[in-house]
């Protein structure tokens, strides 16, 4: 059978249908994006502006018609940070189901992190092992540490790049006093949070999302001069980092956006994802992160193939 999922978070919005096949694997069949910017401003009043939804439906609802084509049997969706955070986000949500009969589920941080694991671990090899696993949106970030049974630590903290941006680093280019300030910002939030991790001595660290993705193409392009064809076991490495963020801090928004290896929807923000990224991994003293491509989306396939796993197995046609 077909599965579309939505996944709508405070930068972009995407889209994966995937065939769930027999021995209950999957396939991707189609992966859509669009960087809809729907947190953009909401963070101070905490309400999604009418610009920015009315952007975002038309998205959701041009994608549901292209998962049409694929015959998809079952639609499912989930919301994040901007969402979740917003005053109307549930009259936002209500509204993409009244247009499109998508239902999309407004999940907690924690759900958020167990789901962003799920897919991390997934086509990693760390069976049994304890990892931590890092996820940076645009609103939040997540830390999760797990054995792929058990959680030892979980929690979403107000962290995303987008709102960091909005609240610190509003000068183009950002001073270095505003670079500090969030740097301090960052260590205050995470104080008690890094000392709880480091107990747990994990094996690896696991970064997804699109801003540990971004960031370590410009590293590899602005070292090597190609782009990089990222796989499932690329490591950012903390030396590559700091060269690179030694470029770009005292670049202009226009000066970022000739950076290699930069996504361009990503340039006003890609710096506070340097700075959050080198502030972790300078708090956890850890010299590398693993990327990984999978992230919340692949999470909900997997979810829902666990949570029906016995009804997928007697399916007569797949």
């Amino acid at each position: 059978m077909n599965l579309a999922v939505f996944d709508i978070g405070t930068n972009s919005i995407h889209m994966l249908v995937a065939k769930i096949q027999p021995g209950l694997t999957f396939k991707i069949l189609e992966r859509e994006k669009d960087t809809t910017r729907l947190g953009d401003g909401s963070f101070e009043k905490r309400r999604l502006r009418k610009s920015s939804m009315r952007r975002a439906l038309n998205v959701i609802e041009q994608f549901h018609q292209m998962s049409k084509k694929y015959r998809v049997k079952r639609s499912v969706g989930v919301a994040t940070s901007a969402v979740r955070d917003a005053k109307n986000g549930k009259l936002f949500i209500k509204e993409v189901t009244r247009r499109t009969g998508i239902r999309i589920r407004i999940v907690s941080g924690d759900e958020e992190g167990r789901l962003i694991e799920l897919a991390a671990r997934s086509n990693m090899d760390v069976e049994g092992k304890k990892t931590l696993v890092v996820d940076i949106g645009g609103g939040s970030m997540e830390l999760i540490v797990g054995n792929g049974k058990k959680h030892y630590f979980l929690k979403s903290f107000p962290l995303g790049v987008a709102r960091l941006t909005d609240h610190f680093l509003r000068k183009d280019p950002p001073s270095s006093k505003q670079i500090k300030k969030l740097e301090k910002h960052i260590e205050k939030i995470l104080g008690r949070a890094i000392k709880k991790i480091i107990k747990h001595k994990v094996s690896s660290v696991i970064g997804t999302a699109g801003t540990l993705i971004n960031l370590g193409s410009m590293a590899y392009e602005s070292e090597y001069a190609r782009p990089l064809k990222i796989t499932h076991h690329h490591m950012l490495k903390k030396k590559q980092l700091e060269k690179l963020h030694g470029q770009i801090a005292s670049l202009s928004l226009r000066g970022r956006l000739n950076f290699p290896g930069l996504d361009s929807k990503r340039a006003d923000i890609i710096l506070a994802g340097s700075i959050l990224v080198r502030t972790l991994m300078r708090l956890l003293r850890i010299e590398e992160i693993v990327l990984s491509k999978r992230g919340i989306r692949e999470g909900v396939i997997l979810d829902f193939i666990a949570k029906n796993a016995r009804s997928l197995s007697r399916r007569r046609q797949w």
